[in-house]
């Protein structure tokens, strides 16, 4: 995929998201389905903790991120590469640093969060936008779970982070 093709998909699936987050009743929405598990609140809250670093990365100058994480010269994984790879460190035990982790009781109303995190996918998108391909592809960044990925790599990550919460969210809800 290119970096249109991306942000338009980053788009399309954090729109369902949240989408499917609106139409839950505010007790379904707040409903913990066992203990240590997240509730709908509290996987909405994440992402918008998982994206907000996203934007901040995504607008530094290239050189600063050349400098502190580097760059390579590879073929890029794939999204169904980068997903498998993200899914056996989720089977492996990874789980969500503390910064990204959500509180038990999330204060923000449904409609902030949803607001707040549609609002920092525009501002992803746009500065995926504004990165010439090279870079894309080739400037390093850290991922908590698989070590130092590309920007492109990480958008693939971030497309499929919201799938995984999303289908993860629905099977709890409505399974």
């Amino acid at each position: 995929m290119n970096q249109v093709e991306i942000t338009k998909e980053l788009a399309k699936k954090y729109g369902e998201f949240v989408q499917y987050i609106h139409q839950l009743s505010e007790e379904a929405y707040l409903f913990h389905p066992s203990p240590g598990k997240w509730n709908a609140a509290q996987h909405l809250n994440h992402l918008v903790l998982a994206v907000q670093p996203l934007v901040y990365v995504y607008t530094l100058p290239e050189t600063a991120i050349e400098a502190k994480f580097g760059r390579v010269e590879r073929r890029n994984d794939t999204y169904e590469e980068l997903k498998a790879a993200y899914l056996v460190k989720l089977k492996e035990g990874g789980k969500a640093p503390e910064q990204f982790v959500p509180k038990e009781e999330i204060t923000a109303s449904k409609e902030a969060l949803t607001e707040q995190l549609m609002a920092l996918i525009a501002q992803y998108n746009a500065a995926i936008l504004k990165l010439a391909k090279a870079d894309f592809e080739s400037l390093l960044i850290p991922h908590p779970l698989l070590g130092l990925i590309t920007l492109k790599e990480m958008a693939y990550n971030a497309s499929y982070h919201v799938e995984h919460h999303y289908n993860g969210l629905q099977f709890t809800v409505n399974g």
